[in-house]
């Protein structure tokens, strides 16, 4: 008989689905810095998060029984119980300010979303079924510094540890135990000898060969303080650790101390969030680009060891100084910014679960570690699947589908091989496919069923049958607008019906004149929070007056300061952070009036009155978002080896991945997710945990095997949508489906399911959306040669608009809104702009963009030389505008001519030096060894005399004999 062993659901975590999602990175490039200055930090340098994902309560259990905090004859719920307050750290409040991460990944996040469905729909229209191909030839290779440090009160080679305290136990751990873990080639010597998954190996697999995990471990070093100053937990800071980030900030610090320049620049190579804009991920930013901590104890989510809740628990987070991101090191111009800390007795699925975060992965469990946990458990590694193996954590399962399809549009290569498979490419009689184990990327290991976006129920218009909506989320920047011109007479006053339910002073909505934040009837002037001014936050329901169920307020602006102002623009924002938060801000019959007399009005029931950027035009619904079953075939092969040691049934896996959820906090929502397995076994086993419950979550042919409490185990080949697979007595285990009339059965199934055969059937409808008054277009500046800043203007739809720029160059895309890109060479470049609204609606505009880059000036020229007298001819190429010349000829002298002459004084050799500038300046130089040599004399030639031979025979004998007589005088 088989057990699964307890896993904790999780927790606010270093990644938490709840802060992370709900607005996807793509492949392409985000088009503006990321925003990195945090809001409201008040100890983002000291504590730091839990993960809770990596929680093993049997091992927090056998501690504190081991320390005597428990005892061995307590009951069960005793034992229960301490565990619990053992863990509470996870579950407790994390303070909004220090969840700063948030704000990189979901920005990267919601690009891929957005690029996603736009890529969809175009392929909707091209094909009925559609085979995505992975970029195989593209190889991502990181680099990690991982780095070893102990402490004075636990050193590395005395830490106290025996066989029993962990199944990770070595008689010692030098670094080469660590460079193997993570870098080796060709596996990792376990405890018992055994040949154990490493990092690197893992990534290889998930990838299809196409993700090099490499790098270098420093150490051991030891910290400055007892362990208790870094890992002790803060009551004044939900317990956090105290100073975590204080000890990465000492580990690096040593690590770098002995590196020369070029070894410590190889860890620079990344630009992750795109701080300076550019689109290139693949460039240094002056951060290590992966840090990875490892210290001497037992983490605290296993229990802490010896050091017990003094230990450090595991978790990814990031270093600030005050409200800076990072820390420069001292003497080295590199910072520290981003990092992950794992226990001294790691084995591959921590490591990998935590450098899943260092990529941008979130966490896929419950991170309110409450309840019984979201319909994830081991099929993930970004879940319970980090703790799979014979010995925990050895054998790490696979990526989610969600998680995968992330990287695969981040970082390319074999990460899936997906193919897309249509409603409407189903037919009468059906559609047979074949599918392959998750685990071979060579074949189709993936399959997509876009869904019909679902409207949900919202609240009702003022009057009419339409109003405008914010749109709710995390990390939201949406607007709208319109332009007036307002009349010289006064006063000047706006009016509209609004509610609003947002988080108070972090969340937010402003109206602007002309880009100018003013003052209206219900704004706040300031807040504690951030710097905004006169702000909408709040509850519209806490102000008397409000009427009926949804609390409209009449909100009024003066306008008068603005009174003869030609073309003025009227916006609302709505600003949100990156947690908590409720539906947002709505408004309806805007009016402006001067006096008595509506000058303008607004009741949302004309399409095109008002620019929408975020904003959408709704009735009594608002529109969901993307959303789609995803199918893989699991197995017991490669990596997924892991799932037999948590009795996880092979066989076809469905997901549903629905976007119009924001995290896997099934206590909170049950029933729903952004991720989440169909469980195709509907009966429970026992009152378990959904980590239980989802063991036979597989579609197969073949029988399960036992399992205790289990009393259900034919095989279930056939999916039904009209089925429910919502676990009504276990709610938080299931998931509500929609039903459209989709069925999948499973055909055939190869003995190891390497290979399985699916038939789908749709018995629904397909309505194609109505026709749309979707406009759009654009408008591009460029005031950096090479660097085009875009700007899309939008009009019609129902707004909620999502945006894919092609910028015509080798594939570089954006879902900005208003991007700029930099082109590497000149040339005339095909843009197309594709904007999608919230129902599906997507229209595409294009324009031509040339680019005229600087071409810098190559120098050159030749010579000829005449005895001492040389002529150049410049053939200098390229460089922008006029030129200039500078010739230095070797002797003293120089000449600003193009071409000159120059005449040496003496015959010899001489460095010509040829230097031009370009009217930007630019220089180029061209040097050449030049020889010059004097004009040769020759004697003039004597002519004899034409008075007879005779003469002229003895004159020329006559002055041979005084040439002879000489000589010998000379010789005496």
């Amino acid at each position: 008989m088989k057990s699964v062993k307890s896993i904790g659901a999780g927790s606010l975590a270093s990644l938490s689905l709840s802060l992370i999602l709900g607005i996807s990175a793509s492949s392409s490039a985000l088009a503006k810095p990321i925003d990195i200055t945090p809001v409201n930090l008040s100890a983002l340098d000291s504590g730091t998060l839990a993960d809770a994902g990596v929680i093993n309560k049997e091992r927090i259990l056998y501690w504190l029984i081991k320390r005597g905090e428990v005892s061995p004859s307590a009951s069960d719920a005793e034992k229960q119980a301490a565990v619990e307050q053992f863990t509470h750290r996870a579950t407790s409040f994390q303070s909004k300010g220090r969840l700063v991460e948030a704000q990189f990944e979901k920005s990267r996040i919601k690009s891929l979303i957005q690029s996603k469905q736009l890529k969809r729909n175009s392929i909707a229209k091209m094909d009925n079924m559609v085979g995505t191909l992975a970029d195989a030839d593209i190889t991502k290779t990181v680099k990690v510094l991982g780095i070893l440090i102990d402490f004075p009160d636990l050193p590395f080679d005395d830490n106290r540890l025996s066989a029993s305290d962990t199944a990770m136990f070595y008689p010692n751990y030098p670094v080469t135990h660590y460079n193997d873990l993570m870098f080796s080639t060709t596996g990792f010597t376990g405890p018992q000898g055994q040949s154990l998954m490493t990092g690197y190996q893992y990534y290889q697999a998930e990838s299809g060969q196409r993700f090099e995990f490499t790098g270098d471990v420093k150490g051991w070093f030891t910290a400055a303080n007892n362990a208790a100053f870094y890992g002790g937990n803060d009551a004044d800071n939900n317990d956090d650790d105290k100073a975590v980030p204080e000890l990465v900030k000492e580990a690096v610090i040593k690590a770098v101390a002995g590196m020369s320049e070029s070894e410590l620049a190889s860890y620079d190579v990344e630009d992750p969030f795109d701080l300076d804009g550019d689109g290139n991920f693949d460039e240094a930013d002056g951060d290590i680009d992966h840090v990875m901590l490892f210290h001497s104890s037992i983490g605290e989510e296993a229990g802490g060891g010896v050091l017990a809740d003094d230990a450090i628990w595991s978790h990814r987070f990031f270093v600030y100084t005050g409200n800076t991101p990072g820390y420069s090191i001292p003497g080295k111009n590199i910072r520290v910014f981003g990092y992950t800390v794992q226990p001294i007795d790691a084995a591959a699925g921590v490591v990998v679960h935590e450098f899943g975060h260092d990529l941008g992965l979130p966490d896929e469990y419950d991170t309110t570690n409450t309840g019984d946990g979201s319909p994830v458990g081991s099929w993930s590694v970004m879940s319970g699947g980090s703790w799979t193996g014979a010995i925990a954590g050895t054998v790490p399962t696979g990526f989610s589908p969600y998680a995968r399809s992330y990287l695969q549009d981040r970082y390319k290569g074999r990460w899936i091989n997906e193919q897309e498979v249509l409603l409407s490419s189903i037919g009468s009689s059906g559609l047979d496919v074949v599918i392959n184990e998750a685990v071979n990327h060579s074949l189709v290991n993936q399959l997509s069923i876009p869904l019909p976006a679902a409207t949900i129920p919202f609240k009702q218009p003022y009057g009419g049958s339409y109003q405008y909506y914010s749109g709710q989320g995390h990390l939201i920047n949406n607007a709208l607008s319109f332009d007036i011109d307002l009349p010289s007479s006064t006063p000047l006053t706006l009016t509209m019906k609004a509610h609003w339910n947002i988080e108070l002073d972090y969340d937010y909505a402003q109206l602007m004149v002309d880009g100018v934040v003013i003052a209206g009837n219900h704004t706040k002037a300031s807040n504690t929070i951030n710097t905004a001014r006169d702000i909408i936050t709040g509850d519209s329901g806490d102000i008397v007056g409000a009427e009926g169920l949804n609390n409209w307020v009449d909100l009024e602006y003066d306008l008068t300061a603005y009174a003869g102002r030609a073309n003025t623009q009227i916006s609302i924002i709505y600003k949100t952070d990156q947690a908590a938060g409720d539906y947002g801000f709505v408004f309806d019959n805007l009016q402006i009036s001067n006096g008595t007399t509506v000058i303008h009005s607004d009741d949302a029931e004309t399409v095109n009155t008002m620019v929408l950027n975020g904003f959408s035009r709704i009735d009594d619904e608002r529109p969901g978002a993307s959303r789609r079953y995803i199918v893989q075939l699991r197995s017991h092969n490669g990596v997924d080896a892991g799932l037999d040691s948590h009795s996880y049934e092979p066989g076809v896996l469905m997901w549903l991945e629905n976007f119009s959820n924001t995290d896997n906090n099934s206590s909170t929502h049950p029933g729903t997710g952004l991720i989440g397995v169909i469980d195709a076994d509907q009966n429970l086993i026992g009152s378990n945990s959904t980590s239980t419950q989802v063991r036979d979550a597989s579609f197969s042919m073949f029988n399960q095997s036992s399992y205790f409490e289990d009393n259900h185990l034919s095989s279930v080949s056939m999916f039904d949508d009209s089925q429910d697979y919502s676990a009504p007595t276990q709610p938080q285990s299931g998931i509500i489906l929609p039903e459209l009339g989709l069925t999948m059965e499973v055909l055939a199934q190869s003995s190891d399911s390497s290979t399985a055969t699916v038939r789908f059937n749709f018995a629904g409808t397909t309505t194609p959306p109505p026709a749309s008054d979707l406009t759009s277009s654009f408008s591009f500046s460029q005031e950096v040669i090479g660097t085009v800043s875009f700007v899309a203007t939008v009009s019609g739809g129902n707004g909620n608009y999502s945006y894919l720029w092609n910028f015509g160059d080798n594939g570089a895309t954006s879902a900005e809104e208003a991007p700029t890109y930099t082109y590497q060479d000149s040339g005339s470049y095909l843009v197309t702009l594709t904007v999608t609204d919230g129902q599906g609606a997507s229209v595409e505009s294009t324009q031509a963009v040339t680019v005229d880059l600087p071409v810098a000036p190559i120098a050159g020229f030749t010579f000829v030389t005449s005895d001492l007298d040389v002529t150049f001819t410049d053939t200098t190429t390229g460089g922008e505008g006029a030129m200039t010349y500078l010739w230095n000829f070797g002797d003293g002298q120089s000449s600003t001519a193009q071409s000159p002459t120059h005449t040496y004084a003496a015959a010899g050799s001489y460095t010509v030096i040829m230097t031009v500038t370009d009217s930007l300046g630019i220089e180029s130089n061209r040097s050449t060894s030049i020889t010059v040599t004097a004009a040769v004399v020759t004697p003039p030639v004597v002519t004899p005399s034409s008075g007879g031979s005779g003469g002229g025979s003895l004159g020329w004998l006559s002055l041979s004999l005084l040439a002879l007589l000489g000589f010998r005088r000379s010789n005496r």
